[in-house]
Parts: C-alpha cells; structure tokens; sequence
C-alpha cells in the first residue's frame, strides 16, 4: 500500500506546506520518519505543534510509537519533558500553539522542521480556531526561524479547503496536478490522493463496512463533507441589491431575485448603499451596523428565513463557506 512521502514534496523547497489528504494516508507517518532521519543524518531538530495544550498532551508520549513498532530505524527513541530524544541526545519538542509567548525568549538553532499536526479542524467551523490564529502561529513561527529558512509542515483530513490558513493565503484546491503553489514557491498546498491507497483501504473490513456512507467518501476517498457545489449559482440580471455584510475583513453583497424568490451572496459589492453590517468586533469600523441579534435587522432575519427554506445561493464555494460560518455565527450566538 502507498504511502505519503515528504520527499516529492520537500524537493520544490517551499517554506510552508500545506498537505491535505483522506484519513491515515500516511502524512503524518511520513513526517515521522523524516524528522527521525533528518536528526540521524544531520543532527536537525524538530517541533511537534498542535493548537491546544490538551490535544498535544493527549498524543506528545505515543508521538513515535508506530514507527518504532514498525523498526524504521535502529535508533532508541524516548519522550521526557515534553522534549523527545533518539540515542540519548534532544532530537525534538512537543509544544502547543495556545502557549506561543512561552517560547518567545528562547532559541532552537538546530530546528529545521515543524510539523503541525491537524491544523484544520473538522467540527465546529470558526468557533474553535483561535482568535487571529495565523498572526499568532506567524509570531511563534519567527520565534523559532530567526530568518533562517524553517520549513513547515500543516497537515490535515480533506473537510474543508476553507479555514483561517488557506483562506489567509487565497488557496484552494489545484486545478490541475495534485500541488498549487504561490508567493514565489514559498507556499505549497498539495491534495494526497493515492488511488491505490483508496483502493486497498476499500477492501479491508471496516473499508466494505463503510461503504456508501458519507463517512467513506470523507475518509477513504478524500472527498470533502463541507466543499461541495450545492447551491452554487451566479445571481441573475433582474437582482435587487439588499444590504452588504462585513466578515473576517472582506464585503460581501447580498442581493434579491424576487421574481424567482432567491437571494444570492456574492462578492459584488454595491459601494453606494449605506447599510453595511460587521459580524464581528474586529470588523467594526466607522460607517458600519455592529449587528447584535438577528431580530433586529429585517435585513439578516430575511437571510436566515431565506436559507432555512433552500432558497439562498452563493457565487463560489468561497462565498458559501464563509456564509456559512456567519449563519453558525448568528444562530448558534457569540
């Protein structure tokens, strides 16, 4: 059965990589076996991240375990304080994103990799991202770089191309080839999608188990639950526009089709109309509504109503991922 290799991936020399794929295809098995190479070999340190403290408390110890029972290298490798040694010499740390100004003061000359682990988060959208998540990882990340090329590794199941990283960097899904690049080939995103892996994780028990389900589709054929074209539509030419909507930073128009009965979201903005509404605190700037529950805007209760009834469409997938996260937003409360 194929694996995930880093090696393809590592040869177009991008300083953040961001690899996505179907569940326990092999990335962060490969990843292991990497940072244990690269200590042997080189005497390169690695950093094990994860977002939250209990998350790495809960995984930090057995980190390793596959590959040891596995014997990919005759090396003794153990876990102390959260610090990770092979043959008795510091060979890596585990550390969590929530405590970044705890490594601020201090230096890791010999890292050369960090591998964060799980950084899309496969429930809940937003809510559990941490606030200004990507600032905060690029100021830990300076922590431990110094300017001296430290390249990351973000790995991650296929739920969804839109949260705070890709959409920080505009990414999305290649269009062509498995790997998209960008800032000068300092920002890859490459899609792991091993034919032969699918087909042997389909024969197995639990693969014939699954299968049909949309559990199988997500983790054994790397479709995505969330990226999907339902409710894809470009809006019409009898469109009315309703009001505009400030989120994470960028306007969105929302605009009525009433002779069909469709509303549709888009990025064409109507900079004219006054009643702009910010969802957020961060958003809030002069000349918009700091909108604080639903009933009191005519404008959102129509959106909600309207959505609940089938009847809302988005200009692109982009478009309909981050209206969705303000609809959780608003029905689920702050």
């Amino acid at each position: 059965m194929a694996w995930y290799e880093p090696n393809r991936t590592l040869t177009h020399n991008a300083l953040f990589n961001f690899i996505i794929g179907n569940r326990s295809s092999g990335k962060s098995y490969g990843l292991k076996k990497r940072v244990i190479k690269n200590f042997l070999d080189k005497g390169q340190q690695f950093i094990l991240l994860r977002r939250f403290k209990d998350e790495l408390d809960k995984s930090k110890e057995s980190y390793f375990d596959d590959v040891v029972y596995n014997k990919e290298f005759n090396a003794d490798v153990k876990f102390a304080n959260d610090c990770y040694f092979i043959n008795g010499k510091l060979a890596g740390y585990a550390m969590a994103l929530t405590k970044a100004k705890d490594y601020k003061s201090s230096s890791f000359p010999l890292v050369s990799l960090i591998v964060f682990e799980e950084f899309i988060i496969e429930d809940n959208g937003y809510s559990r991202y941490l606030k200004n998540e990507v600032e905060i990882f690029l100021g830990f990340y300076m922590s431990i770089d110094r300017y001296r090329g430290v390249k990351v590794f973000f790995l991650g199941n296929n739920y969804t191309m839109f949260n705070p990283y890709l959409m920080y960097w505009n990414l999305d899904t290649p269009y062509k080839g498995d790997i998209k690049k960008t800032k000068n080939g300092k920002i890859l995103l490459e899609m792991v999608n091993d034919e032969e892996f699918i087909k042997e994780r389909k024969k197995t028990d639990f693969g014939e188990l699954i299968e049909g389900t949309r559990f199988a589709d997500f983790a054994i054929s790397n479709k995505s639950p969330v990226d999907n074209n339902k409710f894809i539509m470009k809006k019409t030419e009898k469109c009315s526009y309703f009001f505009t909507f400030k989120y994470m930073g960028e306007l969105f128009g929302v605009w009525i089709d009433y002779a069909e009965g469709k509303i549709f979201i888009s990025y064409d903005v109507d900079p004219f109309f006054r009643t702009v509404y910010s969802l957020t605190l961060d958003d809030h700037s002069p000349n918009t509504l700091l909108l604080k529950q639903i009933n009191n805007s005519h404008h959102f209760k129509t959106l909600i109503d309207c959505y609940k009834e089938g009847l809302v469409y988005f200009e692109n997938r982009k478009v309909k991922n981050i209206t969705y996260n303000v609809i959780k937003l608003l029905i689920g409360g702050r």
